[in-house]
């Protein structure tokens, strides 16, 4: 599977490859849209052909973009458990209006569980399942792949998860029961699971 890499500002976003177009998992920070395009543009990928967008958690360096993706006919990908929090990001700019963000709609958005991920992933060409991942965030989410590949955004990287928090390590412990190897974070490069 190619998998494409997007890093820019210290924010990385992915690309995987679907039936038709393009799942985005993340976006980047708000008002870098051109710089977006751009590194769409070096990479062979119309904006167009980005047809479904997952946010790994509601932070700014994360979700800044996500409207932006969503007035060009891209689908937002929501967990269950992420539907309280996108709005906090909405809150946030309006406390602090800068950075031209644009408000998340509640339009095109499509909320999955745990157990409902893996079905409307296959009838989108990707086999795997979408998780609830809490420990950089409540509403964190990793999208774990067949291939044995994890896009975990902020979650701490931890590989003796019972040094770690109780909500961090079990986290990590449902990520490692999906036989994950190669991990792919939000800032810095990917890395193996060493076992």
């Amino acid at each position: 599977m190619k998998i494409v890499q997007l890093t820019y500002k210290s924010a990385n976003c992915y690309l995987v490859p679907g039936k038709e177009g393009w799942v985005m998992i993340d976006t980047g920070w708000p008002d870098t849209f051109s710089q977006l395009l751009q590194l769409l543009y070096q990479n062979n990928i119309p904006v167009n052909e980005v047809d479904y967008l997952i946010i790994t958690h509601f932070h700014p360096g994360h979700a800044g973009l996500t409207q932006n993706l969503k007035d060009l006919g891209t689908n937002l990908i929501l967990h269950e458990s992420q539907l309280p929090y996108f709005n906090r990001l909405n809150t946030f700019y309006k406390k602090n209006p800068r950075a031209n963000f644009k408000d998340i709609t509640n339009n095109n958005n499509i909320a999955l569980t745990n157990s409902s991920s893996r079905s409307f992933f296959e009838s989108i060409g990707i086999n795997g399942e979408l998780l609830s991942t809490p420990g950089h965030s409540d509403d964190s989410v990793t999208l774990v792949l067949d291939e044995e590949c994890a896009f975990i955004g902020d979650l701490p990287t931890v590989f003796k998860p019972e040094e770690y928090n109780t909500v961090i390590a079990d986290s990590w412990r449902m990520i490692q029961q999906k036989n994950v190897k190669t991990v792919y974070p939000g800032h810095g490069a990917p890395f193996e699971i060493e076992e």
